[in-house]
């Protein structure tokens, strides 16, 4: 009579433990479809919209933009990011899956960018147009992007006549370090090649914590250019997913 009792106390033990024992789920980390500045070959999909607040020190100013999914394409309104950025308006169109014949997903997806900013104060009138591409690799924990873009800018800066035509050449990678609890951490290193004149090449180095499965913060400590940025946390970029 009470093998029963004993019976389903031993069913409930045994599998409380198998489900405790089990490994956690893995989540799926929405992040932007950037790195730290450069633009990835990915875009949102329709309907998904990232609100993103950025703030730093030095000639990052408080700032911000909006990603919108579009058909096909994405809708990327900057505020705030550097010299030829601010109030810029992207527009990234996904280009046909590399490998779509075979059935298989890709690892490799691109995008062409087209993009307009205008800027007008006491100091800077000036338009800025963007064209170029993205390219990006995934590899197991790694990420790879190059993004390709020619940039035109016209008009007056602090006094100065501006008008120039030049050629940027971006370069990323990304590796993810731990997956923990409290979120996924990653790795990043950028360069953006310019042959602007009088302007250096940027360098940054940052991290990426991808807190759960809708907000992401990226920490970008070392920026390296005309005037080098460096401290912590250095630069900060917050992007939350709906």
């Amino acid at each position: 009579m009470r093998l029963a009792p004993l019976s389903l106390l031993s069913l409930s033990l045994f599998t409380s433990f198998t489900y405790a024992a089990e490994p956690p789920l893995l989540k799926n980390y929405q992040e932007p479809t950037r790195g730290f500045f450069l633009e990835h070959g990915i875009i949102n999909p329709e309907g998904k919209v990232s609100i993103e607040l950025q703030t730093g020190s030095d000639d990052f100013s408080n700032g911000g933009g909006i990603r919108l999914g579009l058909p096909n394409a994405e809708l990327i309104i900057n505020s705030g990011l550097n010299g030829y950025d601010v109030n810029e308006a992207l527009v990234k169109f996904g280009l046909p899956d590399l490998f779509s014949s075979t059935g298989k997903d890709s690892s490799i997806n691109w995008a062409v960018i087209g993009g307009l900013a205008n800027i007008d104060n006491e100091t800077i009138d000036q338009t800025n147009i963007k064209l170029g591409a993205a390219i990006t690799v995934t590899a197991d924990a790694g990420t790879f992007t190059f993004s390709p873009q020619v940039i035109h800018i016209n008009g007056n800066r602090n006094g100065g006549r501006s008008d120039e035509t030049f050629f940027n050449a971006g370069l990323g990678a990304y590796v993810g370090v731990v997956d923990t609890t409290s979120g996924m951490f990653s790795l990043g290193i950028e360069a953006n090649i310019t042959t602007q004149d009088n302007t250096d090449d940027q360098f940054a180095f940052g991290a990426r914590w991808a807190y759960n499965e809708r907000v992401n913060i990226d920490i970008v400590p070392i920026i390296l250019q005309d005037q080098d940025l460096t401290g912590l946390p250095g630069l900060v970029r917050l992007n939350v997913v709906f």
